[in-house]
Parts: structure tokens; sequence; C-alpha cells
């Protein structure tokens, strides 16, 4: 299993080969006679990001002739020089998809006049999709996109969605979690967003570092990133916010199947009503369980799977409804090495949302979404190790939303602004019971002995309210200025937990064609979810909301038409920090609250500096390449004392290299920073052995370092493609610590030594599967 591979030597065993035999016949890619959406989807190579709309290239435009040139731009433009079309370069690896001058439209560009058409798209979402307002081209707000393209091509572990985050700079990452602690924050301080639902939970694996999100790879269209300084209508969370947008069907063979070692999994959707209405719906499930019987370990079976459903409608012209379900569910068993500790855990979460979008006039758009979440979990486990602990764990919680939201956008070209608000009805049942104890001299000779017994079983409930207002305009003809404010409001366990008021603002200063300079503040509150209570701590109340105060700073500079670097420098001051608890040695455990190295941290306040510097190439030719550094320094206050966060990344290289030419997609992507903090211990033997814990995060592991690699080949067959694709996550095997492990042994000579058990990150993991796509 994923999270604990690196312990349970699951991911030393290489088990599948992929059989290289493919039927006769096939070729290298051609492009006659294929819908021309789905050459260009091809085409958005890593870093590059193609703009066009329905209109100029709809859903039966076909590719007339077989280009001669054998990539990028260059053959985009043979494609489209018979249908009247070509492109103009938009920004740094940005093309727009535009009528060539003197072009006459084929009668495939000319709509007919009966022929419905989707209402204009969402303002922000300008980098996939046409907008009617200049406005919300200068963005002030700091963002990244992340096309699907650039999430398939990317190497990442499990062929995970959301890892590829973990490229961006400002994420500090074990190389493990699904989420990144984003410029200093804890994971939990990012939002993730689907189609407008927040998510509560979503993730594969929750009670074990939580390594596989619920949002299929297949089905996710684009990840929008705000690694901070985010807009006033995302609330909740004081770090990060990922907004993912699923695949918008074409009617031109959206399906696919795919199998590798970590997932089987299936996509389909299509148009219907005259292309009134879309849907789509993707299923997928883990193999895990069967590659850890191929490899003859008894580790347990790990088992998951997830669902998801859409359908839209255009009502008219100005109206699109739509409604949405998300399903996943886990059922794992799991055993450590030593066969001491055992868990069983069942985790269920359903989501259910309806949208609706109204074009009240040019000027004017509105917007509502309606919800229902539950989130149930159900966790036991034992630990019996003869050295002298014993104990048990059942926990049960249940935690159900009912959440509605509505804003509105108007203005034109000099003014816009958005209002909305959100209304939460929730509620949580909990019942949680464990036994803990040690022997005097577990774990080290001078520890007395244990007994911990705990019972809890609250039912909060109550609601969360928000609202928020903000306007942009065009200050100059070179500087755009956005100002925001949030309202925020917790009633759980029918206590009023208070009102919090998050101002923000932002201002975007067009330096030249090349440069932009984009300046943030704001202030952000999260509050405890209703779920989110530290039972298995012995706390049954909920803390105050806790703040983070941002100040960043950025600019970006276009070198040439493809080479664009970035400089951002911010400043993050957290108040109100609740207390956590942690494994001070080692995190990689099945049951953590019953383990002797757990400790309370309660920080009164935090701070979190960076410098990020980011240069790439997105250019259209075969070559792609990326570089960033951050410089990082993440602390908190703990009894009056500056104290680096557990996940503090001090130095972080990443970067990466891409090729593509016809059929071959290659990536190579490579990350070193600076080890995480750790705390030590010291033996003294005489007059009495004794085991003394230093000071918390007090030392640090060795240096993080890994190598990725991702190699694609797609297979041209009659009327549909077949994707072959081989990973490896740290190809090197570099052994990066984790975790370490302190004991009293004998030395040998009659006497005793404390011993030093490092435990590692997982080393040279590797995926392979195919992808047929029809």
């Amino acid at each position: 299993m994923l999270p604990v591979c690196s312990r349970l030597n699951l991911c030393r065993v290489l088990l599948v080969v992929l059989a290289g035999v493919f039927a006769p016949g096939l070729s290298a890619a051609t492009y006659a006679g294929r819908p021309v959406r789905a050459v260009l989807e091809e085409l958005q190579r890593p870093g590059l990001t193609l703009i066009y709309n329905d209109i100029l290239v709809p859903a039966d435009l076909r590719v007339l002739a077989e280009p001669d040139a054998p990539s990028g731009i260059p053959l985009l433009n043979e494609i489209l020089a018979p249908h009247g079309l070509t492109t103009r370069a938009a920004g740094p690896g940005i093309w727009a998809i535009v009528a060539a001058p003197g072009g006459k439209p084929t009668v495939a560009d000319t709509p007919r006049p009966d022929a419905p058409r989707r209402p204009p798209t969402a303002l922000e979402e300008i980098v996939v999709t046409a907008s009617q307002y200049n406005l919300a081209n200068t963005a002030p707000e700091v963002r990244t996109f992340l096309t699907q393209q650039e999430l398939r091509s990317l190497p990442k572990m499990a062929d995970e969605t959301l890892r590829a985050v973990h490229r961006l700079p400002g994420a500090a990452s074990n190389g493990v979690s699904g989420l990144a602690h984003m410029r200093g924050g804890d994971e939990n301080e990012t939002q993730i967003i689907l189609d407008g639902m927040p998510l509560q939970e979503p993730f594969h694996l929750k009670s074990f570092f939580s390594p596989i999100s619920v949002l299929d790879p297949g089905m996710v269209d684009s990840l929008n990133v705000y690694a901070g300084g985010f807009p006033v209508e995302y609330g909740g969370r004081m770090s990060a916010v990922v907004d993912a947008r699923s695949v918008d069907p074409t009617g031109d063979g959206d399906n696919a199947l795919g199998l590798s070692l970590y997932h089987l999994s299936a996509l389909t959707g299509d148009t219907f009503a005259n292309d009134r209405g879309r849907w789509l719906a993707s299923a997928r499930r883990s193999n895990l369980a069967e590659v850890v019987k191929v490899a003859e370990r008894d580790l347990g079976e790990p088992r998951y799977l997830d669902a998801f459903v859409k359908a839209e409608f255009d009502l008219s012209d100005q109206t699109t409804v739509a409604a949405h379900a998300l399903f996943a569910e886990d059922r794992i068993d799991i055993n450590n090495n030593d066969q001491t500790e055992f868990a069983r855990t069942t985790d269920r979460n359903v989501y259910l949302w309806a949208t609706a979008e109204r074009q009240w006039s040019d000027a004017l758009l509105g917007r509502a979404l309606v919800a229902w979440t539950t989130v149930d979990k159900n966790r036991k486990g034992t630990v019996d190790d003869p050295a002298g602990a014993t104990g048990a764990v059942q926990d049960l919680r249940d935690s159900h939303t009912t959440l509605l939201k509505v804003d509105l956008e108007q203005g034109d070209d000099f003014l816009r602004w958005r209002a909305g608000f959100d209304a939460a009805w929730m509620g949580a049942e909990y019942a949680y019971r464990s036994t803990f104890q040690t022997t005097a001299g577990y774990p080290f000779p001078n520890s007395a002995a244990e007994a911990i017994v705990r019972d809890l079983a609250p039912e909060p409930e109550g609601t969360a309210t928000g609202a928020f207002v903000a306007a942009r305009w065009r200050i100059t003809d070179t500087v755009t200025g956005e100002l925001g404010l949030r309202w925020d409001n917790q009633t759980y366990d029918r206590v009023d937990r208070g009102t919090q008021l998050s101002p923000r603002a932002n201002v975007l200063w067009d330096l030249s064609v090349e440069t932009q300079v984009r300046a943030s503040w704001g202030r952000f509150y999260q509050a405890q979810g209703i779920g989110e209570l530290q039972v298995e701590d012995g706390i049954d109340t909920f803390f105050p909301a806790q703040r983070a105060d941002h100040f960043i700073v950025s600019v970006e500079h276009a070198l040439n038409d493809s080479i664009s670097a970035r400089f951002e420098a911010y400043y993050k001051d957290y108040e109100e920090l609740k207390p956590r608890f942690e494994n001070l040695f080692d995190p990689l455990v099945v049951l953590p609250e019953l383990k002797t190295d757990r400790v309370g941290v309660a920080p009164t306040a935090g701070l979190v500096r960076g410098l990020e510097f980011l240069i790439r190439d997105r250019a259209a030719d075969p070559w792609g390449w990326w570089l960033s550094y951050t410089w990082s320094r993440a602390e908190e206050t703990v009894d009056r004392a500056d104290v680096p966060r557990s996940w503090d990344q001090r130095h972080t290289f990443n970067g990466g290299l891409s090729w593509t030419r016809g059929p071959w997609d290659l990536s190579l992507a490579g990350t070193w920073h600076t080890g995480w903090p750790s705390t030590p211990a010291t033996y003294v033997q005489e007059p009495d052995p004794v085991v003394t814990v230093g000071a918390r995060n007090s030392t640090r592991y060795d240096d993080f370092r890994s190598l990725d690699i991702r190699a694609a080949y797609t297979f041209n067959l009659p009327d549909s493609e077949l994707l072959t694709f081989l990973e490896i996550t740290n190809l090197l095997a570099f052994r990066n610590p984790c975790c370490v492990e302190y004991r009293v042994i004998d030395d040998g000579a009659g006497g005793t030594v404390l011993d030093t058990d490092f435990d590692y990150w997982p080393r040279f993991v590797p995926n392979l599967g195919i992808l047929w796509r029809f």
C-alpha cells in the first residue's frame, strides 16, 4: 500500500511486464479524417495552451489532408489552413485559434441558424475559452493553470492527478501524500474543488497519508491552482486552492478503457439533443490488492473504487443546468512488518450537486449550486507488541452537509463586480473508544508504565454561512485592481464560534508587453470542519477559526515567444493556530494514536517567508523544459520558542525536461530539497540507563532527492488509439529518510547502546499500463 510501501517493501517488487505484442497494422500518428478537436487535445503538449471556441472549431470539423510538418504550431497551421483558420500567439506558450486574414471558412465552420449555442463561459475560464470581456484577461491574482495534457504527461506516482501540484514552486512534499504543503501550510489548508463543488476529504486511504485522490485523471480537464492570495469567493481554507474542472464531452468518441498496476478505469461520454446536452461517466478501481497477492506479501488487502457522473443541458442560449455525482469507497486491511499492528478501515464519500448558470444579459451572469455530502468512516485496529505495548481502537464517524451557493457577476471592460453567499447545514456523529497500555521500560529503559482510555461520542450540528463582494476595475490602461471582502460564521454544536471578516486586495501592473507585476494582500480564515474533531487524541470540542495574512509580490517576464520567468516573494503570518498531534519519530504507522511518540503541538502563532523563481520554455517544438528554486522558512511559536514546522523545507530545486514527437511523449522530472526536521534522542548508560528525547524538530533528516520518468507511445488504430506508458518514481532509488526508530540494544561487549534505525520514503516505484481511447 502506497503510504507504507517503504516500510512494507511493497515498492521493491516490480510485478508486471507489459506484453509488447500489438495488433498488425499499427502505425505512427496520422491525422487525415480525424476530428480537429481531438487533434488539438493531442497537440497540447506539456506547457502549450490552445485557446479556441465552439464556433470556430465545431465538433464536426475534420482534418482534410495529411500535414507535412512533423509537430508543433507548423503542424497545427497546416491542419487549420483549409478551414480558413490559423494560430496567433497570445502569450508565452499560449496560442489562439483565429480566422486567417482573407480566409473563407468551410461549411463546417459556419454554424447553422438553428444550432443551439452554449451560454458564454464564466470569465475566469479565459485560459481555455474565448471571453467577451478583456478585463477578465488581466486577472490580478497569481495562479497556475494546468491542462489535462500537462497533467497526463508529468511523471507522478500512481498516475495521481493532484501530485502534479507537487512540481510547483512553494510545494513541500514527502513524495507519498496526495496533497503537498503549500507555502508552509499544513496539507489540510488546501481546498479541493470540482466543478464548483468544495470536496470534503476527497482521498482514498485517508488513514494512511491519503496518497490517492478521488479524482480519476481521465475525467479531469484542468487544474487552476492558487498558491496564495486567492479571491474572496474562495473561503474555508487559508493556504491554497486547487480548482478542478471535469472534461466536457464533444461527441467525437469520448470513451476510454485503462489498465495499470494501480488501477482499472473506464470513461465514456457523449452529447445528446442536437448537442444541447452533454454527459460524462467514469469509474475506477484499485488493483493494489491483486499486486499484494502476486508479491506474496502478508501485508493486508487495500481496496478502493470511485465513480463520477455528470450531465449538462442547455435550456436555452442563456441557461445551462447540470447534475453531478461523485462516489468513493475504501475497504482496507493492513498489517505492519512485524505483525504487531493491524487495522481495518471502511470509508465512504458521497457528493451530489446540481448547478444552474444563466446569462441574464450581456453584462450579468448568475450561478447557483445546491449540494449534499456525506463522509462515513469506520476504523478499528489492535496493537500487540510482546516488547510491552497493547491497545485497541474502534472509531466510527459520520458527517453530512447540505450546501447552497449563489453568486452574481456583472460589468464591462472598465468595472466588474462579483457578489455571492453560501449556507451549509451540517451534522456529525462520533463514536470513538481506545485503550492503550505499556509496561515499565517500554520503549526505553527509563520509560514509565502508561495506561490511556478514551471514550468520546460527541454529536455536533450547526451551520456555516458566508458571503462575499468584490470589484475589479481598470484603474489605467496598464493597471488593474481588485478589492474584496468576505464574511464567515459558524455555529457548530449550537454555539456561535464567532464571525470572521476577510478583506483582500490584488493589483496588476502591465509594465510592458513582456512584463507583468502583481501584488496581493489578504486575510484568510479556516474553521474546523464538522468532521474534523480530534477525538482520537481526546478532544471533543472545536477550536476558534485559524487565521493567516498573505503578502505576495510577483514579477513575470516573457524573455521571448516561448521562454518566460516568474519571481515571487511571499510572507504569511499565522495567528490562532489550533493544537494538533504528531508522531515524533515515525509517521508511517498503522494506528498513530497508539504509539508512545505521540505528542501534542500547541502553537500560538506562525510565520512563513519565501522566495520563488521559475523559468520555463513553452515552445511548440519537440523540446520543453522548466526549472524552479524556492527558499522558504516555515516556523511556529511553541512555548515562546520559534520551532520549524514539521514540513519546513528551506531549499528546493525542481526541474523537468520533455520531448514530444509524433506518437512519442517522454518526460523527466527531478526534485531536491532540504531534509525535513526531526527530533533527536541521546543515551546515557551510567549510573542508570536513560534515553533523553531532545528538542522537537531541532535536527534534520538527510536531503530528499528523486528523479522520476514517464515514457508514453500512442498507436493509432482504426477509429481509436492505444496509449502505452511506463512511469518510475524515484528511478535511482534514492534513500530519502522519513522516520527513525530508537532502541537500546546489546553492544556485544556486555553493555548497551542506543541503536538508530532509519526508514525511508518509497524507492523505485514503477507503474505501467495502457489506455485505449475510442
